[in-house]
């Protein structure tokens, strides 16, 4: 404003009709330096404004940029994470553990186990590798809910299929006449010993109850009984399977949410 109203006001200085001022040197001097002095400040005014613009347009661009930058990494996780929860619902393979148990069934013991210990092998891999998933970070609620869901899915599963190796087990011990008590005892053994490790490793109600049957010498009236009850826990635990799925895909849809509200 003080630029646009001076040559107004030096105008009238100039002239001398302001306030009586003496004015040294000639009228166009004065307007030669003036004219001069403010064709030096316009240039300077403009180039400031265009730096403090293209300021401002790179802050933007640097912005958007990271933007897009954080948005890519964040699908490709995101695509890694959906190819994991796949693997993980994928890996209680019930239909490979009423394979083993029809095996069982047909007197195929041998088979059966083979069955029976590929699954278990194929959890205790899979288990490992979805470790590295939500480590080191802050875990949404989504991701805590999908978590506590699928390792207590997951634990009910292994211990299931582990309980159908002992099942297995005392099959092929009853038909080779072999002492089925000290397998029993020897089976409850190891499991402590692994739970003293792993606190995730539990002993089942299935081994408790051989347990007791060994204790009160009942063995042989109701251990047939016993092991045909736990095979029929197979319909209890696929239906939590189901639950599983529903929070997977709860927890897709929440995460891509996030990624999508990064460009927003």
């Amino acid at each position: 404003m003080l630029l646009l109203i001076s040559p107004i006001l030096i105008n009238y200085i100039v002239l001398g009709q302001s306030f009586g001022i003496t004015v040294n040197g000639s009228i166009d001097g004065w307007l030669e330096f003036y004219g001069a002095f403010v064709g030096a400040i316009i240039p300077m005014f403009i180039l400031y404004r265009t730096r403090m613009w293209n300021k401002e347009d790179n802050d933007e661009t640097r912005k958007s940029l990271n933007k897009i930058l954080q948005y890519q990494a964040k699908r490709i996780w995101f695509e890694g994470l959906r190819k994991q929860l796949d693997e993980n619902y994928r890996i209680l393979d019930f239909q490979g553990a009423i394979l083993a148990i029809n095996e069982m069934a047909l007197g195929n013991c041998q088979t059966a186990m083979e069955l029976l210990m590929q699954l278990n092998k194929s959890i205790e891999m899979q288990s490992h590798s979805f470790d590295l998933y939500f480590c080191g970070k802050d875990r949404t609620e989504e991701e805590t809910v999908y978590l506590i869901c699928y390792n207590e899915v997951l634990r009910e599963y292994g211990c299931f299929v582990n309980d159908l190796i002992i099942v297995c087990g005392l099959k092929m011990r009853i038909e080779k006449g072999d002492d089925i008590e000290l397998y029993i005892t020897v089976s409850i053994q190891k499991i402590n010993e692994l739970h003293e490790k792993d606190e995730s490793v539990i002993l089942s109600h299935f081994l408790k109850e051989l347990k007791g049957l060994v204790d009160a010498k009942l063995l042989k009236c109701d251990l047939e009984k016993v092991c045909e009850k736990r095979i029929a826990d197979i319909s209890m635990i696929h239906s939590e399977k189901n639950k599983l799925a529903q929070v997977t895909n709860e927890l897709l849809k929440f995460e891509e949410r996030e990624i999508e509200s990064i460009l927003h």
